[in-house]
């Protein structure tokens, strides 16, 4: 098996992530052109699946984890813990596919939507996809409904604070940007996009796996 630098690896997971951006924006166009919905388009399609900083911002949510785990309430570190593990299973999946990019001769040029379907297909790993479809739909549920919770309004420059004085920061201002995406929208807009992303990345996932079996 060839061994890649880094550097190799990084690029060319680059482009797995600049061409999986690319087919959000195709199928959400509406959200993404639309003043209501943008913020929260951009931030869950691009914001925090951003390679650039994606290692260390996974790095220092685990050590800020560790320090607060305990307490948090029970629903707080589920949450949390959830959108860590999508992160770190976003990063093995990138990474896998880039390989699978350069084994077929990938040399910095941007591959096609044709050619970023046939990768996904051929590296396989659905049981996996699907896990991260799961978690992704919670997430999306989970940052819209922390959003519209009332009494966040009034703790969340408190607890940016405290955040600040435990050292985790880092964690929190993840959690804060998603906060402020998602609270310009109205809930029957929201639940329609939730709605149409989960039926559009099933789909996806089907089309690509046919013997994927639909979650219970």
């Amino acid at each position: 098996m060839t061994e890649y630098s880094e550097e190799k690896i990084y690029n060319a997971t680059k482009e797995v992530v600049r061409a999986n951006v690319e087919r959000f924006h195709e199928f959400y166009y509406e959200y993404f052109n639309r003043e209501e919905t943008l913020l929260m388009v951009q931030y869950f399609f691009e914001k925090i699946y951003n390679l650039d900083g994606r290692k260390q911002w996974i790095h220092h949510a685990i050590d800020s984890f560790e320090k607060v785990k305990n307490i948090m309430k029970d629903s707080t570190r589920e949450n949390v813990e959830k959108l860590m593990e999508l992160n770190q299973l976003t990063e093995k999946l990138d990474e896998t596919m880039a390989i699978l990019l350069l084994e077929n001769g990938w040399n910095g040029e941007n591959i096609s939507r044709e050619d970023y379907d046939k990768y996904f297909s051929q590296m396989g790993y659905s049981s996996e996809r699907a896990h991260q479809l799961q978690h992704v739909l919670s997430n999306l549920q989970q940052f819209y409904e922390l959003a519209h919770r009332p009494i966040n309004a009034v703790i969340i420059k408190p607890v940016k604070v405290m955040s600040k004085m435990l050292g985790i920061h880092t964690l929190f201002e993840t959690i804060e940007d998603g906060y402020y995406a998602c609270m310009p929208v109205r809930r029957e807009i929201f639940d329609a996009f939730y709605e149409e992303v989960k039926n559009k990345e099933w789909a996806y996932l089907f089309e690509r796996f046919p013997d994927l079996k639909h979650p219970i």
